[in-house]
């Protein structure tokens, strides 16, 4: 095994579509209480938080 292999292997965590889901939903609710948990923003505040949560994860 290379240092890529245990680099990648390290980096790999398995997450099921639920839990991956909760996290987002988490994340997506924090980043709109830390804008003042005003409305109209949901959607922006999700896609956010997928992102990082994916990144995260090593999913994009």
């Amino acid at each position: 095994m290379d240092e890529k292999d245990i680099k990648q292997s390290e980096a790999t965590v398995l997450v099921t579509p639920e839990q991956l889901e909760e996290e987002i939903h988490k994340r997506a609710h924090e980043i709109f209480l830390s804008r003042g948990a005003e409305e109209g923003d949901a959607l922006a505040d999700w896609l956010q938080a997928e992102k990082e949560i994916k990144k995260k994860y090593n999913l994009i």
